[in-house]
């Protein structure tokens, strides 16, 4: 992988993860105040205003943000195959549902690594951070929807919390098997 196509990858799937947080920010009503929250609005706002029109909100899932995902996923291999100068419009033609495909499987590997990112970043900040702050009301009120369930079935064990430690493990899990079933198509969404 040349270093112009590894620059594409990275800032075409670090703006996946930032629109997916922006996603899961509006579906779990953070703080709009927030300063992390009203970055992550100024950086996706440009692309994402002109889908709304199209795409409106539904029972807070900003459906807009999900599908310049999938675009982004859709155009990430293409987009490889010119920075490494093999592009072609047979390419293109040929291997049009393969795209599609990776495009679906982008939006779930996307959402993935956020909750991923959110649930270790909560974990490794609780060991550390004794005080209230704006971040780890954050990062409690973006793991909450994943993590109650888990705590509701898990037995209580006293003050250590173990529902992060088995949402990793799922999603891991998740992704082998994903892996198992599409291989190098998810590989490519990853």
């Amino acid at each position: 992988m040349s270093s112009i196509s590894f620059l594409v990858n990275t800032v075409i799937s670090l703006y996946m993860l930032i629109l997916m947080l922006r996603m899961w920010f509006q579906y779990c009503k953070v703080d709009f105040y927030n300063p992390l929250s009203q970055t992550i609005v100024k950086i996706t706002n440009p692309v994402l205003n002109p889908l709304r029109k199209l795409l409106p909100s539904v029972k807070n899932i900003d459906l807009a943000a999900i599908f310049f995902v999938f675009i982004l996923g859709f155009i990430k291999v293409p987009l490889l195959y010119l920075a490494n100068g093999q592009w072609a419009i047979e390419i293109l033609q040929q291997e049009f549902l393969q795209y599609l495909l990776i495009g679906i499987l982008s939006v779930f590997s996307s959402f993935g690594k956020m909750i991923f990112y959110v649930i270790f970043l909560g974990a490794i900040l609780s060991w550390f951070n004794r005080g209230n702050n704006q971040l780890n009301y954050l990062l409690y009120q973006l793991g909450e929807p994943v993590l109650s369930p888990i705590r509701k079935v898990l037995p209580r064990t006293g003050m250590i919390d173990f529902s992060a430690m088995i949402l990793a493990f799922g999603l891991f899990f998740v992704d082998k098997f994903l892996y198992d079933i599409f291989g190098i198509i998810w590989q490519l969404a990853s």
